[in-house]
């Protein structure tokens, strides 16, 4: 039977194979771009980038204002469908958004999908997790793609009846304002930690370098890549990417060089709990290796001494990363770089060992919360994923 495999026990009928041209109205949004935009605008308005940059799968509350009123302008209807008819990528614009309001001025490029007794938040649901690929298939052109109403008529779904279609719509919007709620949280514990960062060490003047803190401190190396020796190896190699994925502590790389690849080259073996600051390109990003690992050069790794607190000054780069503080001493050229004497020279404020302990407790708590926080968040995302794998055909 043409059903999904996760049902809510009052339904039973099979599910409708149909084609989108016959449960929607097709038209185009008209004229708006983003040089009418006006902060104190009195009509609201969505352009057509907004939809994969700022918008989900519905659409309750809408960001920007306009003063343009023409006759010719067009406006959004109550469970009208929002697709990008242009954008860099097919996947880009092969996402839908069901608007939830009357009047909205809605921007060319737009391609709109007024349901015929429908649900528009359903299809909606339905598009951007089952149909996403189908029709970024159908997306043309290059360096700007584009997605036309004549397009997306040739798509065919499996449908419910109504019923079913708002029960399971309003179960995953339940979810989605449950996920919304919780990203909310984490970004208020984050800006609430960097305002305390900022509020404590902006009062204190610096007092040292950060080479007076480490025991020894050096960059790394990259073997020869075109050596396939030199990787593969039982030897974790970090990058970047590591960093930004992981955060403060750092278990895992995605890349391993070999004992050979470490002996014939600069990179060296960087013991648990150092100090790694990137130089390159995303330089000032912090971490402490919670592993054995080795590093490019791209990164100036600092052993810190016993007599200090090595959360403590993690804490305070991050202090500097959020302040700019890094700007200053980049040298440009085709990247902006720091290099290993600048960073030896970064000035920090470094109080006795008690007010490290005490200060690095504070801000320890605060990430064990955000990460606390998290981890329900992406409960929440895999159990919106899996729902939506089973309540679909």
């Amino acid at each position: 039977m043409n059903v999904p495999k996760l049902r809510f026990k009052e339904f039973n009928d099979e599910w409708q194979n149909i084609s989108l041209n016959k449960i929607v109205n097709f038209s185009k949004g008209n004229l708006l771009s983003k040089a009418d935009l006006e902060e104190e605008g009195l009509y609201p308005c969505v352009l057509y980038g907004q939809l994969y940059t700022k918008y989900s799968e519905v659409i309750r509350t809408v960001y920007s204002k306009t003063n343009r009123n023409d006759k010719n302008l067009i406006m959004s209807k109550y469970g009208d469908i929002l697709i990008p008819s242009s954008g860099e990528t097919p996947m880009d614009i092969s996402t839908a958004s069901c608007i939830m309001l009357d009047n909205i001025l809605l921007g060319g490029d737009i391609n709109i999908l007024s349901p015929k007794n429908c649900d528009g938040r359903f299809l909606s649901y339905l598009i951007n997790n089952n149909k996403r690929k189908e029709i970024a298939k159908l997306a043309q052109g290059h360096s700007v793609v584009h997605l036309y109403n004549d397009n997306l008529r040739k798509i065919n779904i499996n449908i419910p009846q109504l019923n079913e279609q708002k029960r399971i719509a309003d179960t995953l919007e339940l979810l989605d304002k449950k996920i919304e709620h919780q990203t909310k949280k984490i970004e208020d514990i984050k800006l609430f930690k960097k305002g305390l960062l900022y509020s404590i060490f902006n009062k204190k003047k610096t007092n040292t370098n950060i080479e007076n803190c480490i025991d020894y401190g050096k960059a790394g190396g990259t073997p020869l890549s075109s050596n396939k020796d030199y990787y593969d190896g039982n030897i974790p190699f970090l990058s970047i990417s590591d960093i930004t994925n992981q955060g403060k502590y750092i278990f895992s790389t995605e890349k391993m060089i070999s004992q050979k690849g470490l002996d014939n080259s600069s990179a060296w073996l960087i013991p648990k709990n150092s100090l790694i600051l990137s130089m390159y390109a995303s330089y000032g990003l912090v971490a402490i290796n919670k592993i054995e690992l080795s590093t490019s050069q791209a990164m100036f790794n600092m052993i810190i001494n016993k007599s200090n607190n090595v959360e403590y000054i993690y804490y305070y780069l991050e202090y500097l990363y959020q302040n700019n503080y890094y700007d200053r001493l980049v040298s440009t050229g085709t990247q902006s770089n720091l290099n290993a004497d600048k960073v030896k020279k970064i000035k920090i404020y470094l109080p006795n060992i008690e007010e490290q302990n005490a200060l690095s407790k504070i801000f320890i708590c605060l990430d064990k919360k955000i990460n606390f926080e998290s981890n329900k968040l992406n409960k929440l995302i895999k159990l919106k994923k899996g729902l939506i794998q089973n309540m679909f055909v």
